[in-house]
């Protein structure tokens, strides 16, 4: 069970990859879009009405389920799973200093400790490079300045010579029109024109992503691509992205924000250095 954020969902994909058998994903009409290329059988809970979610538990209670894995943890979600009747298993207690995907994967350790995440890697195509730019307006100090997504992009291009492909949802796609204006390097900009299973084929297949902390970042380190997770604003230990083939950059001299504090400063970007990424995963990068 978890029902948001996008990026959260995306945390837990490692982990329910490791479950030995297909589950029921209780999750919201976001979630089901981004996983129904995956999973067959979905609860979606619609809204967060009280009566929608008294509709929820009594459907649970009809499937009699033998157990919920609870990844959300909020208080609805406990609420469901108490009034459900079933055991259940969240993340209480669960250790947050290795990350979303690593917090999530303790609640499944809970009910199978032998299940491991699976971190073998294999090489991606070198056909292009995504850069994630964006964020929602809600969200707008995780933008970094037009100026840095035009540096990174001379440094990814020379380095590697692939196009980069511009992603971003469709209430970004303003601001990504506007950044790559501004990009003197060959690229695309599909911004607001993806489905979230074609953004997922797209970072599936990307050489590299490099994105600001964003559902998009942890999607793309699920697909087991080499990825960067470029931070600022908001929490770099707990939000980290998946596996060894991904790594955070941030001002080095910049505290990490608590997961409730959010960093407003315009200036938080200006020192993070690209190359410092691509040298983490050059094991990565077929270099």
């Amino acid at each position: 069970m978890r029902f948001s954020a996008l990026g959260d969902i995306a945390a837990a994909m490692p982990t329910w990859n490791t479950l030995p058998w297909k589950p029921v994903v209780i999750t919201s009409p976001l979630g089901k879009a981004l996983l129904e290329d995956e999973y067959d059988q979905f609860l979606v809970l619609e809204n967060k009405k009280l009566a929608t979610v008294y509709q929820l538990i009594k459907t649970i209670r009809k499937q009699r389920f033998e157990l919920i894995l609870d990844y959300q943890g909020n208080d609805r979600s406990k609420a469901i799973t108490f009034l459900s009747g079933v055991r259940h298993f969240n993340a209480k207690g669960a250790d947050i200093s290795n990350g979303a995907a690593y917090i999530h994967h303790q609640v499944t350790q809970k009910l199978a400790p032998q299940l491991k995440l699976d971190l073998n890697f294999t090489p991606k195509p070198r056909d292009y490079i995504v850069f994630n730019t964006g964020s929602s307006a809600k969200w707008a100090s995780k933008r970094l300045p037009a100026h840095k997504w035009e540096a990174f992009a001379i440094e990814a291009y020379e380095r590697f010579g692939l196009p980069i492909k511009f992603t971003g949802a469709h209430d970004e796609v303003d601001y990504v029109n506007e950044l790559t204006r501004n990009i003197k390097v060959p690229h695309s900009n599909v911004a607001g024109k993806t489905s979230l299973t074609e953004l997922k084929s797209l970072l599936r297949n990307s050489f590299l992503t490099v994105s600001t902390d964003s559902a998009a970042m942890h999607l793309s380190a699920a697909m087991k691509t080499p990825t960067i997770g470029i931070f600022g604003a908001t929490n770099w230990i707990i939000a980290n992205p998946f596996g060894p083939w991904s790594t955070v950059l941030h001002d080095p001299e910049l505290q990490c924000p608590s997961a409730s504090q959010l960093t407003v400063d315009p200036n938080i970007y200006e020192r993070i250095d690209l190359s410092q990424g691509l040298e983490t995963l050059a094991p990565y990068l077929q270099e």
